[in-house]
């Protein structure tokens, strides 16, 4: 079995189409077939079949799927960290930030890096929790920032960082900027912000309350919200930790007192290359510090 043959399977389970398999594999379809059908000899069975115009898996070909997989990936990162050691390959550093997690959060573990790694670069990508628990599982992030749910799946490590606590944000000049913190009675006249990647916090408050509140959807990430906020489109409920800028102000929220634990998760299992381990054990070392 060859490993461009598991490139070509692995990437025809993901289009279920021969033509643009070939294509992003840069092949020729016959060439691709040709491949497909000697794992099929060497693995003893078909492993796909043509349905007209659908190409669909056989149960063999579902069955080899997760192995397959894991072993391209294996392989693939067995590469880059051989790279990076050898110095043929800058070292990269994926991290993905979960909903109203701040690259702030591990910006000073990015910055001790780089004393030792100087070429280091450094990506961030902030989406929900389940698309970033999805591009970890593809090896399109090395490790992600997330609020701690018991939706995570088992494949992940997971290591807790820091709590946080919640804060109402408001404009400066607001009646309620008066108050040294907030709870729900004081809201419950006002409307507030909800927002998919905002933290959560406004929809565990209405879930946790007897009051009735206005509430206004809106989409984006928390930086977004902020600029709703200064232009008094409503109130934010957002993690402690976030820099909310001129014009506005925080106030705790302190009745019900909502927390959310944040979490450093990687796939288990899979080989790190040299930047994602060292940031592994330095953002682990200041947590238990």
């Amino acid at each position: 079995m060859e490993l461009h043959q598991v490139r070509y399977f692995v990437t025809l389970c993901r289009t279920l189409n021969f033509t643009r398999a070939a294509a992003e594999c840069n092949v020729t379809q016959p060439a691709l077939t040709r491949a497909i059908q000697k794992l099929e000899e060497e693995l003893g069975g078909p492993l796909l079949f043509r349905e007209r115009s659908m190409t669909q898996l056989t149960p063999l070909g579902r069955a080899m799927v997760p192995h397959l997989t894991a072993m391209l990936t294996a392989a693939e990162t067995a590469r880059r960290i051989a790279d990076e050691e050898l110095g043929r390959q800058q070292m990269n550093l994926r991290v993905g930030l979960g909903p109203a997690i701040a690259a702030a959060r591990v910006a000073d573990v990015v910055g001790q890096l780089t004393r030792f790694c100087p070429s280091l670069a450094v990506r961030f990508e902030e989406a929900g929790a389940g698309t970033l628990v999805e591009y970890m599982l593809s090896d399109m992030l090395d490790c992600a920032l997330l609020p701690d749910s018991p939706d995570l799946p088992d494949r992940l490590h997971r290591w807790k960082l820091c709590d946080e606590g919640c804060v109402v944000v408001l404009p400066a000049g607001h009646k309620l900027a008066l108050y040294d913190s907030l709870g729900a009675g004081e809201l419950a006249s006002e409307t507030l912000l909800v927002g998919e990647r905002c933290g959560g916090f406004a929809l565990r408050l209405i879930e946790a309350s007897l009051q009735s509140f206005t509430v206004r959807r809106c989409g984006g990430s928390w930086v977004q919200m902020l600029d709703l906020v200064a232009a008094g489109l409503g109130l934010a409920l957002l993690p402690d930790s976030l820099a909310i800028g001129a014009g506005l102000v925080s106030r705790p929220l302190a009745q019900p007192l909502l927390q959310r634990s944040v979490l450093l998760t990687l796939v288990a299992g899979r080989p790190q290359g040299t930047a994602v381990a060292n940031f592994v054990k330095l953002c682990r070392a200041r947590a238990f510090a």
